[in-house]
């Protein structure tokens, strides 16, 4: 006889068929943690993502003045631009508007551009002259006139607000002249903290020494005391200046470039002292 009745066989069956769908859908379960697991690991046959290439930084350049330029009419009688010297000028509103391509084509290869005075002041042609000196292959640099009228960091956080660090910019420059500035003279000491500082504030944000400009008059008052370790930029009309470090010299007030139809400053930049090289 059977060993197991109808019954007994209907439902041994019935606890097999159960059984082994059970492990079917535990062994697709397992499948897909697995599948859910190595997605989420590295492996050797991944793909790896290229890193992204680095970003070149941004430098100063400053062209090099052409051979026989127009502009260089304005150099002393006598005088030549020696090897790594470039012609430029140093502009304000008082230029009026300006056409940067003549004045490229002149043969001006730089162009310090007054951004602000004292505070609350920025020049209305500041914008202008920057874009259309960029735009011409000229490179640019701001220059702030200071005034003993206002704090120093006042001063500074104008500037910065005007030109904004810029690594492709000549560095700043700051004009330390009596002229047009307050009639109160203030101490040396209280002047030359102010002066401080404008250049101490200026300096962290740029990364980069300011130039300094001062009148003689100012020299002569205060003495300078932050040229020390700084490019110096120097005035001499008739010859090159005495002092053989400068690293920017204004050699007229009143000189022509086509562009301009205003007498304007001329200059002559020495890069590598710029840089301190």
């Amino acid at each position: 006889m059977p060993r197991f009745s109808r019954a007994d066989v209907y439902r041994r069956q019935y606890k097999a068929i159960v059984a082994i769908f059970a492990a079917s859908c535990m062994l697709v379960s397992i499948g897909t943690l697995v599948s859910t697991i190595a997605a989420g690991q590295p492996s050797d046959q991944r793909a790896v993502p290229a890193a992204p290439a680095p970003v070149k930084a941004r430098v100063m350049t400053i062209p090099d003045t052409p051979a026989d330029p127009s502009a260089l009419t304005n150099l002393p009688r006598g005088v030549d631009l020696r090897e790594g010297e470039s012609l430029g000028i140093d502009v304000s509103s008082h230029q009026k508007t300006i056409d940067w391509g003549d004045v490229a084509d002149a043969g001006v290869s730089f162009a310090y551009i007054k951004a602000t005075e004292g505070t609350g002041y920025t020049d209305p042609k500041f914008a202008a002259n920057w874009e259309g000196a960029t735009k011409n292959g000229i490179t640019p640099g701001a220059y702030h006139y200071f005034t003993l009228c206002s704090p120093g960091a006042d001063q500074a956080r104008d500037f910065l607000k005007a030109a904004p660090p810029d690594s492709v910019a000549l560095p700043p420059a700051l004009d330390l002249e009596f002229d047009g500035a307050c009639d109160e003279r203030p101490e040396a000491q209280h002047a030359n903290a102010e002066v401080a500082d404008f250049v101490s504030i200026v300096e962290k944000a740029w990364g980069r020494k300011l130039v300094i400009y001062s009148s003689a008059e100012w020299r002569r008052h205060y003495d300078l005391p932050h040229a020390e370790g700084r490019p110096t930029w120097l005035f001499s009309g008739s010859s090159r200046p005495e002092e053989d470090r400068w690293a920017v010299w204004q050699l007229r007030f009143d000189g022509t470039v086509d562009g301009i139809s205003t007498k304007v400053d001329i200059d002559v930049i020495r890069p590598a002292h710029l840089r301190g090289d």
